[in-house]
């Protein structure tokens, strides 16, 4: 199965409205500002397709005060040559309807960013990418806040300083099972083991589809932290099964055989937590199936803990047939009574077939270059669809920056294999994200 036959959902830099529009360029404004790249403010006259800004005033050089290492940190814009340093000023207006921003952006920094340091975030952001592209890795914490800036802006700067300090999910995807192995993390191979949440097969919109076996959880059976790890390795895992336009994953809780034993409080308020605050707009549907008796009492707990936009994706069932209306019966998997058959036998992580793919160190900088050269490229082109004089400037700028964000993401798709070490998903061809099958 391929995504070709799915539709691009409303909301996404390829279905914006004009007024959507605004909203996106909005908050590449403040990013971008934030990111160092000096932005002028002379009025309200509003940022929209019909804006009659000045394209340039002048030029600027910036220093570098901080250079960091790392994949993700060669992200930032480079000071080794003249023209990477030279930035330019700009004259850009501020769109009339988010008159709710507690600061301008021509020169300053938005609230949201206040205090942080601006190579961590940078940084956080561009290796929050995977196959998606970043304007719709953005757009998914503007639909998440209902196109408030203001609160989109907050939610994101939320996400990047968990993520670079203290869940840190890139550095525990690019480790992966052999590094939980190796650190001493007995707990994360264990609950990989049992096949407490297993990837496997896909709804009827083509969702990979993440099923959680409650009976199998106890909370005496590994430490908090490793089944925070255990949590993020599956996000994340199942991140690397979408290719856009299909971008969400559906979860099929499955309750039968569950007792109180199985309950974990602090499990579930971080499950929640993590799809809430830091992977909106990634839950397709949340299945809650064949909840026994003692779970009305547990879910009057949860349910409070819930965004509205979270909760209205929970549906319960209690059988196969309400599963068939969302998901194909050889989707369903036999112990909630459909047809696939697929049975999980873990195989345990080893150095030999678990390490990254490929392990040849100048196609991996290359591959680190373009991936550079396609990020310097989107923001020069961000930069000018922010100040396009007319719709027809504008319509074409969006569509180059749709291509280079299409082309960051084959980028990823290659170097994927050079920084991650393989996953049981890997090995066993579930997973494929050089060459993508569904």
């Amino acid at each position: 199965m391929t995504t070709e036959k799915w539709e691009v959902a409303p909301g996404h830099v390829e279905t914006l409205t004009e007024e959507q529009e605004k909203k996106l360029k909005l908050v590449w404004t403040y990013l971008l500002a934030f990111f160092g790249y000096k932005l002028v403010l002379p009025d309200a006259r509003g940022l929209s397709r019909r804006s009659t800004t000045n394209s340039v005033l002048s030029a600027k050089t910036e220093n570098s005060t901080k250079s960091k290492g790392g994949l993700f940190g060669r992200f930032k814009k480079s000071h080794k040559k003249k023209e990477s340093i030279e930035k330019l000023e700009r004259v850009i207006s501020h769109p009339e309807t988010d008159t709710s921003s507690k600061e301008d952006v021509g020169g300053r920094i938005h609230y949201a960013f206040k205090g942080l340091d601006s190579d961590d975030m940078r940084e956080a952001f561009w290796g929050f990418l995977r196959q998606d592209t970043p304007d719709n890795l953005v757009l998914r914490f503007v639909r998440a806040r209902k196109w408030n800036v203001d609160k989109a802006l907050v939610m994101m700067t939320d996400t990047m300083k968990w993520r670079c300090y203290e869940g840190k999910p890139d550095k525990i995807l690019c480790s992966g099972e052999l590094g939980c192995v190796e650190n001493n993390k007995p707990g994360v191979i264990y609950q990989f083991q049992l096949g407490k949440c297993i990837i496997h097969g896909h709804d009827r919109k083509g969702r990979p589809i993440a099923m959680v076996r409650a009976r199998k959880h106890h909370s005496s059976d590994q430490t908090p932290e490793e089944v925070e790890i255990y949590t993020l390795l599956i996000i994340e895992y199942a991140r690397l099964m979408l290719n856009e336009p299909v971008d969400t994953c559906d979860v099929i809780f499955n309750l039968s055989k569950m007792t109180m034993a199985n309950m974990d409080w602090g499990a579930v308020s971080y499950i929640v937590r993590c799809f809430e605050s830091h992977y909106p707009e990634s839950l397709g549907i949340l299945f809650v199936h064949k909840a026994p008796w003692i779970f009305s009492g547990i879910w009057r707990i949860v349910k409070t803990w819930l965004d509205p936009v979270v909760a209205s994706k929970i549906v319960f069932t209690n059988n196969d047939k309400d599963l068939e209306k969302y998901i194909e019966r050889d989707n369903i998997p036999k112990e909630v009574g459909g047809d696939d058959d697929y049975e999980w036998n873990y195989l345990d992580p080893t150095p030999t077939e678990n390490g990254p793919l490929y392990h040849n160190e100048k196609e991996k900088k290359a591959l680190e270059d373009e991936r550079k050269k396609l990020t310097d490229s989107f923001i020069d082109k961000t930069i000018e669809w922010i100040e396009a004089p007319d719709d027809e400037v504008t319509a074409r700028l969006l569509k180059e920056r749709i291509e280079i964000g299409k082309s960051m993401a084959k980028n990823y798709r290659k170097l994927d294999g050079y920084i991650r070490n393989r996953s049981f998903y890997d090995r066993t061809g579930s997973l494929n994200v050089e060459n993508p099958t569904n």
